[in-house]
């Protein structure tokens, strides 16, 4: 057996450049297999953002465990750096958080002067993501074509809080299926946020929806989304 090979379990700072490259590898391996767990588990008709997310987090995670060794300061530099750009930088999908934490992670391999966890991490980041992209969005598919599902659709709508009623009658005029998800205040409580999730009728789209509602006094914003 290769002394490469057999240096893949040991615990040191600085492998070689083939062991680097095995471990990077063997952590792409170990997030296809979380992410296929997730995806077994998740529920049907939901936009699949999580596979990539996993598969992306083992990599870099990897690299992390690579540029601190045994390094406390940067141990403490990287928390901090996350937590910055973690907190202060809008996310709409959670796949956007791994590749913050990717930019994060190769700005401070290469600070450290570690040239080849940056660049092998970085091969390896973009082969995960293109080859687990296709298999990632098996749900983004066209829902009108015959014998296909209807489309589910997430409707966020804000109201005034004095408003009790009229803006469900109106969205059952254009959906087949309606589900309040989630309700909440919002503005210091001087509104309140529902969530829905929808199945629109045949013969609507989501366009004639969102005029209908805004059209309604007791309505101040309404955002779509297909899920």
């Amino acid at each position: 057996m290769p002394d490469w090979l057999t240096n893949v379990t040991d615990t040191q700072v600085d492998p070689s450049l083939q062991v680097l490259l095995t471990r990077l590898i063997l952590a792409w391996l170990c997030g296809c297999v979380v992410a296929w767990i997730a995806r077994r588990n998740q529920a049907p008709g939901t936009n699949d953002t999580l596979t990539l997310t996993l598969i992306l987090m083992s990599i870099l995670i990897a690299m992390v465990t690579q540029i601190i060794g045994d390094n406390v300061a940067r141990a403490f530099s990287l928390v901090g750096a996350l937590s910055i750009v973690r907190f202060r930088t809008a996310m709409s999908e959670t796949r956007d958080v791994a590749f913050v934490l990717a930019a994060v992670v190769v700005g401070m391999a290469v600070g450290a002067g570690q040239y080849w966890v940056s660049g092998l991490g970085l091969v390896v980041v973009g082969l995960a993501t293109q080859i687990n992209r296709a298999s990632s969005h098996p749900t983004l598919k066209k829902t009108t074509e015959p014998g296909k599902k209807p489309a589910t659709w997430r409707l966020n709508l804000q109201v005034g809080l004095s408003a009790t009623d009229g803006w469900e009658s109106e969205i059952e005029r254009f959906t087949q299926n309606l589900q309040l998800v989630s309700a909440e205040t919002s503005r210091r409580g001087s509104a309140l946020e529902l969530t829905y999730h929808l199945v629109l009728l045949p013969d609507s789209n989501v366009i004639d929806l969102v005029a209908a509602l805004n059209t309604l006094p007791i309505v101040e914003s309404v955002a779509t989304k297909e899920l």
